[in-house]
């Protein structure tokens, strides 16, 4: 996972309540006793629980355990000081591992669990050490996948799957609760999840489905909630380029390509500043740049032009025509390099094919070409357990659960998935939903907030502060604003609108005042 915004605490509105939530006992305190607080957290007794250690880590003292010699992970140095817990209990048939982190002072009052990786199998201590600097408690698990490469268990302990439910996380979210009841004078005053991409973000929206009571808000970025779907769309882009020679596009067209889409569609919204606000409403034909003559730089070849219409629609199942997942959106062509690199497939993809659909390690596009039919057929028959798609969040928003989804427009993860899971929730649920769950698809951003993809910026907004005060007021955001910037990006501050709204320039003023901006209809 990748591309959390630096958020500055000092823009932070916190609760009476919980700014007046002290530690019990400073860092140092701790160190000098021979049982401090921290230690006793050994002794909390917690079903089919195991507390192998709890220590006080000094600040900065921390460094993740794996890697010797060279590769030795370095140390955490700007954490704060904090009480590390380290267990072991039992949850889905499996032995889980879990680290539960306190901080030792300027505890904010929150619980907030950290994702796994996509395929779970390893603590995930990068995650838990950008939760913990945020003043949050924070726990994470292995899922009881622990000792297992990315999806390889699939083929000889297909059962493991059922762990991806996402039970383990659950189980160790309530353990940290009672960690937390022991450790500090008053409870969790807030428990919140906020991940995005990867793992991460499919654990939100898990927990919001399978497990309603464990959060009080949660922000899934742009989600992979359908994962065996999500395996099968990767494939279709890259065949897309690849079913035929003459369908192979170059990495280096990509930003002719690019330019043509904007200069069909940039000023729809009425600034031209190379974002397009609402890739849905623009009609870009790739045919518009087909060589007149010979292949050039500046054109696509009538192959490259059938495998770029193919990548922007949506793929559908050879047999029924119903829509697997969502079309790459145009505006998004500077990041389709890893989704159609020359070799292979993108590694989900690969690891995917080969454990989940055909079963054989050794399997290549070339060996067995797939078949967007029987492909979707076979892994839905045994990995539905990946899938949380359930449109039904009743029991959670029953409980006054806040939920806030955000996707990229310029994801190369198509960002159709995150759109239409939405419109199924308010589908089934009702328009009275949106007080509970919203959606803000951002313009021009990629994966997560990060601005480390081609031709996508940074974007920086504190989505945690957004749901605690909708959470606090009960008033659902209609609008959000978010700062724009990167290499090559001037720094700006961004309308962004709930979905289905899109933000419109109101014709006059800096662009780069949202007051010069009004939310419509598409």
């Amino acid at each position: 996972m990748q591309g959390y915004p630096v958020i500055s605490t000092a823009a932070l509105v916190v609760p009476a309540a919980v700014a007046a939530l002290l530690s019990p006992a400073s860092a140092e305190a701790q160190l000098r006793s021979a049982s401090s607080p921290c230690e006793r957290l050994a002794t909390v007794a917690m079903p089919n629980t195991t507390v192998t250690s709890a220590q006080a880590v000094r600040a900065g003292a921390f460094t993740p355990p794996g890697a010797a010699g060279a590769a030795a992970a370095q140390p955490f140095a700007e954490l704060p000081a904090f009480c590390r817990v380290v267990a072991s209990t039992r949850a889905a048939n499996s032995d889980v591992k879990f680290e539960v982190w306190l901080p030792a002072e300027r505890w904010t009052g929150d619980i907030m669990p950290a994702g796994s990786s996509f395929w779970g199998g390893a603590l995930p201590f990068a995650r838990m050490r950008e939760v913990l600097a945020t003043g949050a408690v924070t726990v994470g698990t292995n899922l009881g996948l622990e000792g297992f490469s990315g999806p390889s268990f699939a083929i000889d302990h297909p059962e493991k799957l059922e762990n991806l439910k996402m039970e383990p996380l659950h189980v160790v979210v309530e353990r940290a609760r009672s960690l937390v009841a022991a450790y500090y004078p008053g409870g969790p005053t807030f428990t919140v999840m906020n991940e995005c991409g990867g793992g991460g973000s499919r654990d939100v929206m898990a927990m919001v489905q399978r497990f309603p009571n464990d959060l009080d808000a949660a922000v899934s970025v742009n989600f992979t909630n359908y994962g065996t779907r999500h395996g099968v769309s990767q494939m279709w882009l890259f065949d897309a380029t690849h079913r035929s020679p003459d369908a192979l596009l170059p990495a280096s067209k990509l930003p002719m390509l690019h330019d043509a889409v904007l200069n069909a569609c940039d000023v729809n919204d009425g600034v031209k500043d190379r974002i397009i606000e609402n890739p849905k409403a623009c009609a870009f034909d790739p045919g518009a740049i087909q060589c007149k003559g010979a292949d050039s730089a500046s054109c696509l070849t009538p192959g490259q032009v059938t495998a770029v219409r193919r990548m922007y629609e949506t793929p559908r199942h050879e047999r029924t025509g119903e829509g697997i997942y969502g079309p790459m959106e145009r505006g998004s062509e500077l990041g389709w390099g890893d989704m159609i690199g020359s070799n292979e497939p993108y590694r989900y993809a690969v690891a995917y094919y080969r454990n989940l659909v055909f079963k054989d390690p050794a399997w290549t596009y070339d060996k067995q070409r797939p078949n967007f039919g029987s492909d979707v057929d076979r892994s839905e028959s045994l990995a539905n357990a990946i899938n949380h798609t359930n449109p039904d969040l009743g029991a959670f928003v029953k409980r006054g659960g806040k939920l806030l989804l955000v996707g990229g427009w310029k994801d190369d993860l198509p960002p159709q998935n995150v759109v239409s899971y939405y419109e199924s929730v308010v589908k089934t649920m009702g328009e009275n939903v949106r007080d509970s769950v919203r959606l803000f698809m951002v313009p021009g951003m990629h994966h997560c907030f990060g601005g480390t993809f081609p031709g996508a910026y940074k974007v920086d907004f504190d989505p945690v502060q957004a749901v605690r005060q909708w959470k606090a007021t009960g008033k659902a955001p209609d609008q959000i604003v978010v700062e724009t910037s990167g290499e090559g990006w001037p720094t700006r501050r961004r309308l962004v609108c709930a979905y289905p709204n899109v933000s419109a320039y109101k014709g006059s003023g800096d662009v780069g005042d949202p007051a010069n901006f009004t939310c419509q209809a598409p």
